[in-house]
Order: C-alpha cells, then structure tokens, then sequence
C-alpha cells in the first residue's frame, strides 16, 4: 500500500513539474510574441519618422541654398512667404525660422517669432562649432515661448569665405509626432514614446502617460541598457523611469546616415507586464485547480480501493459500514471541492449522483440510480457528439481517462457549463467495462469570463485598427491594407491606385478657431469624403493631422483622379466655413498616384509618388487635384 502512495506521489510530481514547466514555457512564448510585436510597432514609426526626417532636412537644405544663391544680404521680408508655405506643406512642422550667426530671428514662418533670439544656443553652438553644412543638427527639447515642449532640426548657413553666417531651423510639432506614435498603440495598456538621444521624452501617446522633460538616462534603466548596447534595437523587461512599473519594451535609435545627425532619435513602445500576462495567470489558475481536483481525486480514489481492500478482508457486517463510512467521507471531500460526482454502471445503463451532483443541477438530492437516459436528455445537442466520441474511445480502452467541457440543461432552462472528468474504475473478465465513475465541475462563471475576454479583445482589436477622432481607419489599418492590395496587384498584375488628401490651410483654421474646432472640421471632412466614396473598394483613411488617403484596387490612374474629382466636389458642395483661407470655405488638395506592383518595388513608391503629387496640388494653388507625372502603369 505504501508503494502506491509513493507511486502516486511521484506520478502527481511528475505532472506537477511538467506542468511547471510547460507554465514557464507558455509565459516566455507570451512575452516573447508581445516583444516582437512591440519591435514591429516601432518599425513601423521609423518608417514614418525617417520619412519625416528626410522631409524636413531636404526643406531646410533648400531654403539654405536659396538664402545662399540670392545672397545672404537679402532682404528679411523675401523670406516669410516661401518658409510659411513649406511650413504648412510639412504637417510634422510647427515653425520654419533663419538666425543670423549672432542667433537673431531673421525670418520666419510665424509672425509672432520675428526678433526673438530665445532658447537658441542649443542648435546655434553646434552648428557654430562645427560649421558642417552636410550635417543636421537635432536640439535637445525645450520649452518654446508658445509653450509647446518641442525639438528642433537645423542646418548651419555658410557664406562665400565658409564662415558660419546662421542656421536654418525646423521646430518639430508635437501634436503631430504624438499622432505618429498613437497609431502604434494597439492595447490599452501600451505605450509609446519619442525620446531624444540624451535621454530626454519628447512626447508620448497617451500624451498625460509620460511628462516631457523627464529624462530617462537614469544609471539601470532600460534606455541606459539600449544606449550602452549600441544596438539599433533592442528589446526589454524592466520598471519604468518615473512610475516603477514593470513593462515589456522595445526600443528603436533612428538616426538615418544619409542625414548626419549629430543626436540621434530613440523610439520606445511598451506593455504593462502584468496586462500581458493577464491571461496566462487565468489559465495558470485553472490549471492548478484542475490538478488540485485531480490530485485530490485519484487520492481519494486510492484510499477508496486500498480502504475496500481491507474491507474483504472483514466481515461483511464491518465491511459494509467502512464502505458507508468511506463513501460519507468521499462525499464531504467532493463537497469541499464543490463537485459532483456520479458512477454509472454500465450493466444496467444506469446513473447514481451524489448530493452535490443533483443540487447542480436544481433537482433535489437522491440516492437511487436514474435511467442514464434522463442524463442524456439532460445534455446540450451541440455537445453531444464530442462527448460520446471521447467516452467510446475511453470506453474501448484507447485513453486512460477522459476530460472534456459540455453543457447541461438546468432544472430552470439555463445552460450550465461543467467540466467533467471520467475514468473506468472496474472491467470484467474479457476487459469489458463495468463501471465508470466521474465528477462534474461547474465552470459557467469560468466560461462566462472568458467570453467576455474574447468579446472585449474583438473590440480592442476593432478600436486599434479605427481613428478616434474621426471614426475611419486609422494610419495603422491603411499601412495594413497597402500591404495587402500591393501583395494582391504583385500576383495579379493588377494597378493600385492611392489617393492623398490634405485639407487646405488646415493649421490657419486651428489657429483662428482652436483646435475643438478643428477636429469638428477633421470629423465633417471625414464624414463628406466617406459618404462619397463607394464602399468598400473606395475606403477612407486617415494618414495623420488633417491628411486622409483612399486606395484603389484594381485602378489606374484615370480612374484615381475620377474618385478624386468626387471627393473634390464634394468638399466643395458642403462649402463649410473656413475664415482663414482665401477662398473663404474648407477646400483639399488630393494628390493620384497609380502603380502596377513590381517585384523590385516597394509599397512606399506608391506613397512618394501620391505625396508628390499632392504637393504639386498645393504650388498649383491648393483645392485642385493633380496626377503624378509618371503614374500609371508600369
């Protein structure tokens, strides 16, 4: 008897550590995918950020060469007019502005900046040191006059005898680059952050999730370990500076050769661990508690068989009452265990229920066998088939035991949810079943749960691929469908068409009537193009700020500009007010790009050439369309 116990003990040890085991395997592979996913979401804002970058530098490069070309005497007020146009053709661009070498303002995008020489030593001394006009100087972030927390991007001003006359500067706008970092925020616990190279945030979604200025090169910290790691990117758990909250992060240095930058940017996009690990702590919990049920049952069904042997050994009077001893014992232990348990004897098709097995389900406790007929009946027709396949193979001697969910009808009409948990305890001579003797479990609050997991992740899920603001897809299901569509034109030879649509004189709107009514304006604008557009193979997105895109499969580039024309008319007809543009009401630009996807190409050409041509919407004179000079078929 002992040498039973001590084989059971080792076979529950056994399954415990390989259930440990299997526990720590399923959480690394959880964290592990999470990281992954996380390194895909900065990626992705590289991607956009190099973009940007690259943007920025070849403006700030070419109103240098004008200044230069036409003579770095000529007058201030040349300037304004052609650095307010790139500023507002820049969505990620709050100010365009020229110092002189002395760190005065000389011009400017912004009327309210002429003449000021504030917070300027952080990007005039290192172009003044170095004086490298091939190099992009990225500031350290700083607190404007207008009190936005920003960085700068400048460019050092050489004269003819290759002295430093100045620098040309871009004040980076945070709301947009927080927009940038939003559409990687896929759950609502993630985070994502902007970080110059000297450790200081920038700007973060959510925005009150993280206070600009705190510097997070702290001697431990997980952006110490990236910086010291000199890696491109890195993965890691760790706390988080300011909160001390443990968190799954992944972080991305973007500094592009081509622009030698003299700092580099870090991205961060972070998970609370325990999020994370929320649903393996449920799965875990379950587990344990199936092996606590299964430990205390084949315990006690040990005890049972070495306790009826001791009882053949007695006489049948002391027999049967430690048998009806054993069994009040069983009873008051599945009790505590809160299961029911039932024996069915095969002999005579019949079912005998505990006490706890009747009250689960509403009938009143019995002691004689019931037909298992009127279980049967009892059973879910769903369910029916997968039980009675599981209980034939057991049957047939093809699996120890059996385990499987199904669903009861409750005494009132509701489903209840059990687990139960089978095995045959005696055969006969032949090795036919005799008897088999199960515990039911019910597990409805459980299962409630998790439905309402699933339900809640279908909606995260659906919330992470839409734009809060206007209610379209959002930046991050149009880099999805172009995937897509570029992947399907690849097979088909089938053109792609993409739309790039920028509401005119937008950040004048904000201006003049603040941002409230700006983002009614971005939702009336959005609600104008979507009920033009011919779902769902005309699909409004919104890129980022006030710029939206629409693809087209299967579309070239006449048939682009046809959809843009609508879209154009519309906008037109609903004439909303804009008392800061020159036409007086909301017009857009939409640039048409069309492309026969190429093995040797990139989705992103498609983008360029769609950028380019909304550009040439706005020289042309805005609230136009205008079609990429080599869009078409290819």
């Amino acid at each position: 008897m002992i040498s039973e116990w001590a084989l059971l003990a080792l076979v529950w040890l056994t399954v415990l550590g390989y259930a440990a085991y299997d526990l720590r395997r399923q959480r690394e592979r959880l964290i592990t995918q999470d990281l992954e996913r996380l390194q895909g979401q900065t990626l992705a804002i590289e991607h956009n950020l190099v973009r940007q970058l690259e943007g920025v530098a070849n403006a700030l490069t070419g109103v240098r060469d004008e200044l230069v070309q036409a003579g770095l005497q000529a007058r201030a007020d040349q300037l304004p007019a052609r650095l307010k146009l790139l500023a507002d053709a820049m969505p990620g661009v709050y100010a365009l502005q020229v110092f002189d070498a002395r760190g005065a303002v000389r011009a400017s995008s912004r009327d309210d900046a002429i003449g000021s020489s504030f917070q300027t030593r952080a990007f005039i001394a290192p172009a003044r040191a170095s004086i490298d006009p091939r190099a992009l100087y990225l500031s350290p972030p700083f607190q404007s006059a207008t009190g936005h927390f920003t960085t700068v991007l400048a460019r050092a001003i050489v004269d003819a005898d290759d002295a430093f006359a100045g620098v040309v500067v871009a004040a980076l706008d945070p709301d947009y680059f927080e927009t940038v970092l939003r559409s990687a925020v896929y759950a609502q616990d993630a985070r994502a952050t902007m970080v110059h190279g000297d450790g200081t945030i920038i700007v973060s979604a959510p925005l009150q999730d993280a206070t600009p200025g705190l510097n997070l090169n702290q001697p431990g910290s997980m952006f110490r370990r990236h910086v010291d790691a000199r890696q491109p990117s890195s993965v890691q758990r760790g706390l988080l500076v300011g909160t001390g909250e443990h968190r799954l992060m992944a972080m991305r240095t973007i500094a592009p050769p081509h622009l030698r930058m003299d700092n580099a940017l870090v991205v961060r996009v972070s998970r609370r661990t325990s999020d994370v690990l929320q649903p393996w702590r449920a799965e875990a919990l379950l587990e344990a508690l199936l092996l606590a049920l299964g430990t205390a049952t084949s315990a006690a069904w040990l005890f049972w068989h070495q306790h009826r042997r001791r009882l053949l050994e007695r006489a049948a009077q002391a027999a049967a009452q430690a048998e009806r001893e054993s069994a009040r014992r069983l009873e008051f232990g599945l009790r505590g265990a809160d299961l029911g348990l039932w024996e069915w004897d095969l002999a005579t098709d019949t079912v005998t229920p505990n006490a706890r097995e009747m009250e689960m389900l509403g009938y009143e406790p019995r002691h004689e066998p019931l037909p298992a007929a009127f279980w049967r009946e009892l059973m879910h027709p769903d369910d029916q088939p997968a039980l009675e396949a599981v209980v034939r193979e057991h049957l047939r001697g093809e699996t120890p035991a059996y385990r499987i969910e199904h669903r009861f009808r409750h005494r009132d009409g509701r489903w209840i949810w059990v687990l139960d948990h089978a095995m045959v305890m005696e055969r006969d001579a032949h090795g036919r079943p005799r008897r088999v003797v199960g515990t039911h479990l019910d597990i409805s609050a459980t299962k409630q749960s998790q439905l309402a997991l699933e339900t809640l992740n279908a909606q995260l899920e659906t919330l992470s691929l839409t734009d809060g603001l206007t209610g379209v897809a959002n930046r991050r299901q149009f880099d999805q469908a172009l995937a897509v569509e570029w992947a399907r034109g690849l097979r088909q030879r089938q053109p792609l068409a993409l739309l790039m649509i920028d509401i005119d004189h937008f950040k004048r709107y904000n201006d003049q009537l603040g941002h409230p009514e700006g983002d009614a304006c971005l939702r009336q604008v959005a609600q104008i193009l979507s009920g033009c557009l011919r779902q769902p193979v005309e699909r409004l997105m919104r890129y980022g700020g006030e710029e939206f895109a629409v693809l087209l499969a299967d579309a070239d580039a006449q048939a682009g500009a046809r959809v843009a024309q609508r879209c154009e008319d519309a906008i037109a007809a609903a004439a909303l007010p804009h008392p800061a543009s020159p036409f007086a009401a909301v017009t857009v630009s939409i640039g048409v790009a069309s492309r026969v996807p190429h093995p040797e190409g990139m989705p992103e050409e498609l983008v360029h050439a769609a950028d380019a041509a909304l550009y040439q919407a706005k020289q042309a004179g805005r609230a136009r369309v205008a079609v990429a000079p080599d869009a078409g078929l290819r």
